[in-house]
């Protein structure tokens, strides 16, 4: 950094006074040439070695330096319209922060003609770091140290759909009235012929709730073979979900009750069940999103498969 220092003074402090002179085309270009490597070497070096220090004036440098050496070959009849736009499009793209890259350097001049090209050159910008780019450069140093950073690019597929659209049907369940003895529960729908592992239990068209192989046997300890599997549920209210709710917040629900199945009925009020889901029935979201991401990227082939099994016929 002071070999960099010595060679280019420039270089060195926070530089507002040359950010200044290059947006105002103040610096010849052989200057700004060395200015740019320069400072990009001594800032590499800086970030690279864990000296604590700024990123913003460093960018606004080197982005303002690069728009100046390439100003005399882009287009635009204003030089001075390129190092505000390159300096734009580095903030935003490094710092993963296109509008409020925008916003700063459209606030420094105040044309809205150079609005359009930076809206354009900054969101390119952005695109293209988001794909080579795992990280920005604000939360690459909290990675290193073992955090996971991770950022969110579209709707997470569990927020997309609701309950209703993954649950499993009523008529597809097999509900216990609330009536049955204990006795009768335990032997019809738990024993050699269980099909389930978690029945609804239901009383006067009612949900009282879920009963499994675990409630069965802590009720058998504790009451008598003949009481009904609705006294199980006296002191205890159901914990239902709703089929207009979405997956996301369901399987929430599942994890803070540290539960593996939810019925799901049509309201609180009335507990009139209509479905049951499930854990394995909440990623389905997810699992269709992937499966249409994956035929989404498999390239197809150049020639199409009835004319290669016609040309493999010829062949045989």
């Amino acid at each position: 950094i002071g070999v960099g220092g010595w060679l280019e003074p420039r270089a060195l402090g926070v530089g507002y006074d040359v950010i200044g002179d290059l947006l105002h085309q103040h610096i010849a270009l052989k200057i700004a040439l060395a200015l740019l490597i320069v400072k990009a070497v001594m800032w590499v070096i800086a970030l690279g070695s864990g000296t604590s220090g700024g990123v913003l004036a460093p960018l606004l440098m080197l982005g303002a330096g690069l728009g100046t050496v390439l100003s005399p070959v882009l287009p635009g009849g204003d030089p001075a319209l390129w190092p505000l736009v390159c300096m734009a499009a580095t903030l935003g793209a490094t710092l993963g922060a296109p509008l409020t890259a925008i916003v700063f350097a459209f606030g420094l001049t105040h044309d809205a003609n150079a609005l359009l090209p930076l809206l354009a050159a900054t969101l390119v910008a952005h695109g293209f770091a988001t794909v080579v780019m795992k990280r920005s450069i604000m939360t690459e140093k909290i990675a290193r140290r073992g955090y996971h950073i991770y950022r969110e690019y579209g709707v997470d597929p569990l927020e997309r759909h609701d309950v209703g659209e993954v649950m499993t049907p009523a008529d597809a369940l097999v509900a216990i009235d609330g009536a049955t003895p204990l006795a009768a529960v335990e032997a019809q729908y738990f024993g050699a012929q269980q099909t389930h592992r978690a029945y609804p239990v239901v009383q006067n068209g009612r949900l009282l709730g879920l009963v499994d192989r675990a409630l069965v046997d802590a009720q058998r300890a504790q009451a008598a073979a003949d009481t009904p599997i609705a006294a199980a549920f006296a002191d205890r209210p159901p914990a239902i979900a709703l089929a207009h709710e979405t997956c996301r917040l369901v399987a929430s629900r599942l994890a803070m009750l540290g539960l593996e199945r939810l019925p799901v009925v049509d309201d609180p009020q009335s507990l009139r069940i209509t479905g049951l889901v499930s854990r394995s029935d909440l990623i389905k979201p997810a699992l269709q999103h992937f499966d249409d991401e994956h035929k989404r990227e498999r390239f197809r082939p150049v020639v199409p498969a009835n004319l290669r099994d016609a040309g493999a016929r010829k062949a045989g």
